[in-house]
């Protein structure tokens, strides 16, 4: 006597469902790539601060406040917004009034004066003109030193994207 097993499977119901199945994994892969670009750009911009920082030997706090993270949803874009005006020079250093002006750091600025305010951060000025007013605050462009930093970096941020995405993508299919 023969002992035997027959297996009926109607995969009809299953097949039919397929294709909602494979679109709320689109929808997930899609929400893990918006979240990869937006996890990338915040890792361009503190490598490239804290580079930045290094290379003028100041504090990463006036690079960082300058980049600006905006996610776009739904569109797999991020957009990263860097702001290269010129900083006040009192980030440079401790400003010391001099006989001819203000040293700070490295750097000297013939005719500035240290603020007489009482404050947390002494700011630099410079009269305009031979009056009193107006007067202007001393700043340094540091657009020549941020910007072959920033391009550095973001050669490498293609490769951190992909690594970042696959490890949200292991994520969401894990999931369920």
């Amino acid at each position: 006597m023969a002992a035997g097993f027959a297996l009926d499977i109607d995969m009809s119901e299953a097949l039919a469902r397929a294709p909602d199945i494979l679109s709320a994994a689109r929808q997930e892969l899609d929400r893990a790539a918006d979240r990869a670009l937006t996890k990338t750009a915040k890792w361009l911009r503190t490598h490239s601060a804290r580079e930045i920082g290094r290379e003028l030997s100041i504090i990463q706090r006036p690079i960082r406040i300058r980049f600006k993270v905006y996610p776009v949803r739904g569109q797999r874009e991020t957009k990263l917004w860097i702001g290269l005006a010129p900083l006040s020079v009192h980030y440079l250093g401790n400003p010391r009034q001099t006989p001819t002006g203000v040293s700070v750091g490295r750097h000297d600025y013939r005719n500035a004066f240290v603020d007489p305010m009482k404050s947390r951060s002494p700011m630099v000025w410079r009269r305009k003109g031979r009056e009193r007013l107006p007067i202007e605050k001393v700043t340094e462009d540091w657009q020549e030193v941020a910007q072959p930093v920033i391009q550095r970096w973001e050669r490498r941020a293609t490769a951190r994207f992909a690594e970042i995405f696959e490890q949200e993508a292991r994520y969401v299919l894990s999931r369920d």
